[in-house]
């Protein structure tokens, strides 16, 4: 008796293949990411209509705010650009504010409270109750193996929260265009893509609450009920009672050069590269990459390189040649198991559970 074989297959321009989830191939070999990515091309690239739109959402809305912006601070380059472009260049009023999950590094820290002194802006450290957290952390990461979606639910949810506890017009955050557009092909699947298509046009204060409330519905459908309700009670307390407020990217209407973004720092402000330039600020990347790396045997910044592709930031032989390298081993399991204590799972478990979700991946 003989067995299928599943054979891979690439899109003729990126380097996303059959293993990302819920993609598609037109007739000329194009997948549905690249498609999506063509509609609104031109629109993410009109620096023009995204500056004043950009300013437009600035200054949404009337009455009395106590800030202008309300920003997640992670202390790396990005979000470390974006709080000196804002203070510096756009002369708002800052408050930066900095979600503790129990995995932000010494590094990390070290570098906030040293460019939040240097820029003198007002920043917090947000810290939830470890038991809440953990008990997140237990049902994302046990049913998904995926700390990363945890912190994304959390980390969105605190952030849209921030700016209406401290009374702030917008929320804002540094995330890459790659990181944004990874998951975004035009449809629902991509739960943050919304974020993105919001982003770029005027809101409404009913799309904003309709808006909302429809991504907590997917959170209650994607993972369970109660952790919707949880998100509800504690996470956006203060928007509930006070208000949604507008949730955006600095980056959705700038153009985004890791390269620039490294060299304009290192010149005018005490931020340097240490350990890496990538992620320093959490202490479990390097674990997490590694199991999504094992579920879906390839790099899991596949569909980020295709973006830098689509991007023209680079080639295709470039990509894939950097996707051929992996986390080692020796490096990842320390960080793995520290997840698995603080999410109050078993480690082995966990490597099982990502053996078997590795062969019904695709």
């Amino acid at each position: 008796m003989g067995y299928l074989v599943m054979i891979k297959k690439q899109c003729e321009k990126c380097v996303n293949d059959s293993t990302v989830k819920n993609i598609k191939f037109n007739e000329n070999g194009l997948c549905s990411f690249c498609e999506a990515y063509q509609q609104i091309e031109e629109k993410i690239h009109d620096y023009n209509y995204l500056e004043k739109l950009f300013i437009s959402k600035l200054h949404l809305g009337e009455g009395n705010y106590k800030y202008d912006v309300a920003l997640g601070f992670s202390g790396g380059k990005d979000s470390t650009y974006v709080l000196y472009k804002l203070v510096k260049t756009y002369n708002l009023k800052v408050i930066a504010y900095t979600l503790d999950n129990g995995f932000l590094t010494e590094e990390a820290k070290r570098k906030i409270d040293s460019i939040v002194k240097y820029l003198n802006v007002e920043h917090e450290y947000v810290v939830y109750d470890q038991e809440i957290l953990k008990r997140i952390y237990h049902r994302i990461v046990g049913k998904f193996l995926s700390p990363c979606l945890a912190c994304s639910f959390l980390g969105y949810a605190a952030m849209i929260n921030y700016a209406s506890k401290v009374n702030a017009r917008v929320g804002m955050h540094g995330r890459s265009i790659y990181q944004m557009l990874r998951g975004f092909d035009g449809t629902n699947n991509d739960i943050f893509a919304p974020f993105i298509l919001n982003g770029l046009k005027k809101t409404s204060e009913e799309e904003l609450n309709n808006f909302y409330n429809s991504l907590l519905e997917k959170i209650g459908k994607l993972v369970d009920k109660k952790l919707e309700s949880e998100i509800k009670k504690i996470v956006l307390i203060d928007s509930l009672k006070n208000g949604y407020r507008e949730f955006i990217s600095y980056f959705l209407y700038h153009p985004y050069d890791k390269d620039e973004i490294i060299n304009f720092l290192e010149k005018n402000t005490p931020w340097r590269v240490e350990s890496e330039e990538e992620h320093f600020d959490c202490s479990i990347h390097n674990g997490a990459l590694y199991l999504k790396d094992l579920i879906q045997k390839r790099s899991h910044l596949m569909p980020e390189y295709s973006v830098m592709i689509r991007e023209k930031k680079l080639k295709k032989e470039e990509a894939l040649n950097i996707l051929e390298k992996r986390v080692p081993k020796e490096k990842a399991i320390p960080e793995i198991k520290k997840l698995a204590r603080y999410a109050n799972l078993n480690y082995n478990f966990l490597m099982f559970k990502a053996k078997i979700y590795s062969k019904r991946w695709w």
